[in-house]
């Protein structure tokens, strides 16, 4: 006997098995009966007295009830020493620092020595296999290898009355269960003393100091390491000082205290919540376990297990615990399912937990869900436009090589990005610029504008369709007081962190500073192409809403999808392009039934909803007199798209001729502007006549052009006339068959 500390976790353990050896001798003594023959054909599905002496290290028994009340009595004895002695070397150890896992098991899920001993008793199996015959032994089945109830009951207590009282101790809500130390292994129908019991793998790791967590905990859960010192992050001083305030305070409340600490951290995603929450944990030297909410919602084992599991993880390593996309359960207001599910994070949080942070992209109201604990709201905010500037400036002096001339500012103002889509942008602009010219090749403003857009646009092009830049300026032919206004529409863009940030008048508007623009005119004016200019222009992208995918015949659901469509354009950086715009955005009508109540409802929300948001929206009409006048009040521009005249038209037909189409020489360009069609017929008839010449002569002609012009001109229900195509009306007749021209019949 010594009182000697242990020297280190595997002296402890062997010294606990030590005691369950004798145990377990005990309980063989006290259920031996006469000897038996030993019939060799049950050899392995028998287990005899002799083989169970041996796996205990001992002669065979005396037989005879004096020798066997004698030999317990000695037993009894030697395994109340051996228990003071461990209980007097654990302290001592644990007083020079050792680590010994199973006390600090017990200190961390707030385990009784019955308790401990019970997990004791499963952990031999891992550590000798011997315990598997044993347990069977004890238990009368060769099958039964693991310790049940009964036999763990008959282990630690003596006395029936002992044995009736640790009963509770093996209930669901008991805490050896509640924290998934141990599980029933089978026989959840059965008698609860007939119920095979089993270690939690990821404890039987931690107590033998071998492995990690299992597979699915490790699926959910990641450590992350500050990269970052609290000092160097761009959040307010105050702010910092505040936090690392009440994280310091709170770790020195009593280690019995059950309030917990749990910061609510919300903003835009990439606004740096984990980087804050890293860095906070290191200023406290402790590390940070991230929960992915998300997955835990998938995991098979089911929510309650695999969450339990996954911040347990807190307790074991030990950690802060980060919950991430919190916003799956903070969605859905009073939905009854999600609430459970809440109750089951906030009772994890308290058993497990003792630093959260708890993160949501959008602004969240818990309604008494975190009960007594205390609980900090913190806003991280997306930078402005100075400090995004600084942010990109930052970048650029990190050593990565950048074009000359890259304007910071701009880059800053054009995209509304958060930090970590900054770092990512930069880092795929770095990746665009090695792909387009080698390792040292500089990133250039078009590698970075095209890295912002793509950072941007992550969903919304499932909502809507991103329109092909492939026009510019030249193209559009319109008067010089609509060209001027679209002009001015991209100065508004390119200078609004200007006017609203640096000049203050941000502060002087009730609501957001996005732009809405109205572009009026008959189809096939060059609205669309206007939209793509100016996208270009602006280095953004641009999405035509389909109206087919919006527009819904269900009350309510119209308004769903348009929520659904300015929720993703709110971060995606893009110009919203909404064709046909009368269709959602009409007048609103006198209410004489339900169907006209819910259509202003639709028209209600849309002004709503146009006046909130950041960006750009365009709308396109026909018709200008079917837009409802209250949108008129909210639009920045209303651009008029006319009906080209002769002289516009000329140059419509020249700019839509290729250079290196091969078009000839007898092309009349004087005639074909006398058509008194718009750009968009315009831009058909060449096309079709290009495909006409492939298949013919191989050269453009003005034949061709005449027969895609009558094509064209059945298509919109139009009659070709004599006069309107002298001297051409010739090559209408000879073209065979279709439509006769009118006046030669």
């Amino acid at each position: 006997m010594t009182d000697a500390p242990y020297e280190d976790n595997r002296e402890h353990l062997e010294a606990e098995f030590a005691l369950l050896d004798l145990l377990l001798r005990r309980e063989v003594l006290c259920t031996r009966l006469p000897p038996a023959s030993e019939p060799q054909f049950f050899k392995g599905v028998y287990l005899s007295e002799a083989e169970i002496d041996g796996l205990l290290g001992e002669p065979s028994s005396p037989g005879g009830e004096p020798q066997l009340a004698a030999l317990l009595d000695e037993l009894r004895s030697a395994a109340s020493a051996l228990r003071l002695e461990i209980e007097a070397r654990q302290r001592a150890a644990l007083e020079r620092g050792v680590f010994l896992a199973l006390p600090h098991l017990a200190r961390l899920f707030g385990l009784t020595p019955f308790e401990t001993r019970a997990a004791a008793i499963c952990l031999a199996l891992e550590a000798d296999l011997k315990y598997e015959k044993l347990y069977a032994f004890l238990q009368d089945d060769i099958t039964r290898k693991r310790p049940s109830v009964d036999l763990i009951l008959r282990l630690l207590c003596e006395a029936p009355a002992e044995r009736l009282r640790a009963r509770a101790f093996f209930s669901p809500q008991a805490t050896l269960f509640r924290s998934q130390v141990l599980h029933y292994a089978s026989g959840q129908d059965a008698p609860q003393l007939a119920r095979l019991v089993r270690l939690d793998e990821r404890v039987t790791n931690y107590l033998l100091g071998s492995g990690g967590m299992e597979r699915e905990t490790e699926r959910c859960v990641r450590a992350r390491h500050a990269t970052v010192r609290l000092a160097a992050l761009r959040w307010d001083e105050g702010l910092k000082a505040r936090l690392l305030e009440a994280t310091s305070a709170h770790l020195q409340r009593p280690h019995t205290s059950r309030r917990k600490l749990i910061f609510h951290f919300h903003g835009p995603r990439g606004t740096g919540k984990k980087t804050l929450a890293d860095a906070l944990c290191a200023e406290l030297g402790v590390q940070l376990l991230v929960v992915d909410l998300g997955r835990v919602l998938e995991s098979p084992q089911g929510f309650e297990h695999a969450l339990r599991a996954a911040v347990r993880e807190a307790l074991l390593q030990p950690a802060a615990v980060y919950l991430e996309h919190f916003d799956l359960l903070a969605a859905g207001g009073d939905d009854e399912k999600l609430s459970a599910l809440q109750r089951e994070l906030v009772r994890a949080v308290e058993d497990y937990s003792w630093l959260t942070f708890v993160a949501t992209e959008k602004q969240w109201e818990p309604t008494g869900q975190f009960g007594e604990h205390l609980l900090l709201e913190v806003c991280l905010p997306a930078p402005d436009a100075e400090e995004r500037a600084r942010l990109w400036g930052a970048l650029a002096e990190s050593g990565a090589a950048f074009a000359p001339g890259v304007d910071w500012c701009a880059l800053a103002g054009r995209f509304q990005l958060t930090p970590g889509q900054i770092r990512d942008a930069h880092a795929a602009a770095r990746n665009y610029a090695h792909l387009r010219g080698g390792a040292s090749s500089p990133a250039s403003s078009d590698d970075l504008y095209r890295a912002c857009r793509a950072q941007s646009n992550q969903r919304l092009g499932a909502l809507a369709r991103k329109l092909a830049l492939r026009h510019d300026w030249p193209d559009l032919i319109l008067p010089p007081d609509s060209r001027a206004q679209l002009r001015e529409l991209c100065a508004q863009m390119k200078h609004r962190e200007t006017v609203f940030g640096a000049w203050g008048f941000e502060r002087k508007l009730s609501l957001r500073r996005g732009l809405c623009t109205l572009f009026c005119g008959p189809s096939g004016t060059g609205k669309t192409m206007a939209v793509e200019i100016i996208a270009r222009e602006l280095g953004l992208d641009a999405y035509k809403i389909d109206l087919s995918t919006v527009v819904s015949k269900y009350i309510g659901e119209t308004e769903k999808n348009l929520s659904r469509i300015f929720a993703e354009a709110e971060t995606s950086n893009a110009i919203l392009f909404f064709d046909e715009a009368d269709a959602l955005f009409g007048k609103r009508s006198e209410v004489k039934d339900a169907h006209d109540r819910y259509a202003n409802i639709e028209i209600n929300y849309l002004l709503q909803r146009v006046e909130e948001f950041d960006g750009m929206v365009v709308l396109a009409t026909n018709l200008r007199r079917n837009i409802d006048e209250a949108f008129f009040r909210r639009m920045s521009v209303a651009v008029e798209f006319p009906f080209p005249d002769e002289a516009d038209r000329y140059r419509i037909w020249k700019r839509h001729f290729p250079d290196t189409a091969p078009a000839a020489e007898d092309i009349d360009f004087n005639f074909l502007a006398g058509l008194n069609i718009a750009g968009g017929n315009i831009r058909n008839i060449v096309v079709t006549a290009a495909f006409l010449a492939a298949a013919n002569s191989g050269r453009i002609q003005m034949r061709h052009l005449i027969r895609a012009a009558r094509r064209e001109y059945e298509k919109i229900g139009r009659m070709c006339t004599e006069a309107e195509f002298a001297p051409y009306h010739t090559l209408l007749e000879a073209d065979g068959g279709g439509q006769q021209t009118a006046g030669a019949r």
